[in-house]
C-alpha cells in the first residue's frame, strides 16, 4: 500500500474511528520513521565508499613516492650485476658478481653517502688524484684498512665504513676480472684512497 492509498483509507474511515492526532500529522510521523531506518544503511555506504577513496590515495600516494630507480640509503640496492647492502653500523657490503652498470654502482655508493668513482675492466678515472695523506706507507695502508677492506678468500666482496673517510677523501674502486690457475675466472675488488672532487667522486 502507498501513501495515497493510505490516506484516502484514513479518510474513509476518520467518521468511524475517534482521534486527537490529525491524520496528516500521522502520515508525516511515518514518513520520517521510515527515513530514519533508511539512514544507517546509506551511512555505511557513504562509509564504505570514503574508505575506498582514501584506501585508493593511499595505494596512489605510496607508488608515487617509491624512487624510479633502485633504492639506497638505508635500503639495500641489489642487481643481478652487483649488490650493496648497508649493514647494521655504519658498514656498507658491496658485490660485484658480474662486470656491468659500474655508473649505476657508483650512483647508490655516492646516495648511500660514500664519495666513490667505481670502474669496471681495470681502467682508473683520469680526473682522480690520489689523496695526499701524511704518514708512512703502512700507516697510510692502515687508515685504506679502516675505510675499506677486500673480504680474504672473496675478492669480489667489499666492506666500506664511509665514517672514517678522512675529510676530503673518497674512494676510487675498481673491478677487474683476473685469470687465476684455479678452473674459472674471478672478479676482484680494488680500493684506494683519492682526493673528493666533482668530477672524480660526485662532491
Amino acid at each position: 500500500m502507498n501513501d495515497d492509498e493510505l490516506i484516502t483509507v484514513l479518510r474513509e474511515q476518520r467518521g468511524t474511528i475517534t482521534m486527537d492526532t490529525p491524520v496528516e500529522q500521522i502520515i508525516g510521523r511515518g514518513r520520517a520513521v521510515r527515513s530514519r531506518r533508511r539512514l544507517p544503511a546509506a551511512a555505511l555506504a557513504t562509509a564504505v565508499l570514503a574508505t575506498a577513496v582514501l584506501t585508493a590515495a593511499a595505494v596512489t600516494a605510496a607508488v608515487t613516492a617509491l624512487p624510479a630507480s633502485h633504492p639506497a640509503g638505508t635500503h639495500d640496492a641489489k642487481l643481478a650485476a652487483w649488490t650493496v647492502v648497508r649493514q647494521p653500523g655504519d658498514g656498507i657490503v658491496v658485490t660485484v658478481s658480474e662486470l656491468r652498470d659500474p655508473a649505476g654502482l657508483q650512483s647508490t655508493l655516492r646516495a648511500d653517502g660514500v664519495p666513490a668513482s667505481v670502474t669496471f675492466t681495470g681502467q682508473g678515472n683520469p680526473a682522480c688524484q690520489g689523496y695526499p695523506g701524511t704518514g708512512t706507507q703502512s700507516q697510510r695502508r692502515l687508515l685504506l684498512g679502516s675505510v675499506a677492506t677486500v673480504r680474504q678468500g672473496s675478492p669480489n666482496v667489499m666492506t666500506i665504513y664511509p665514517a672514517a673517510l678522512p675529510s676530503g677523501a673518497g674512494l676510487a674502486i675498481a673491478a677487474a676480472m683476473q685469470n687465476y690457475s684455479g678452473p674459472r675466472d674471478s672478479i676482484e675488488l680494488t680500493v684506494s684512497l683519492v682526493q673528493a672532487s666533482p668530477r672524480c667522486t660526485g662532491s
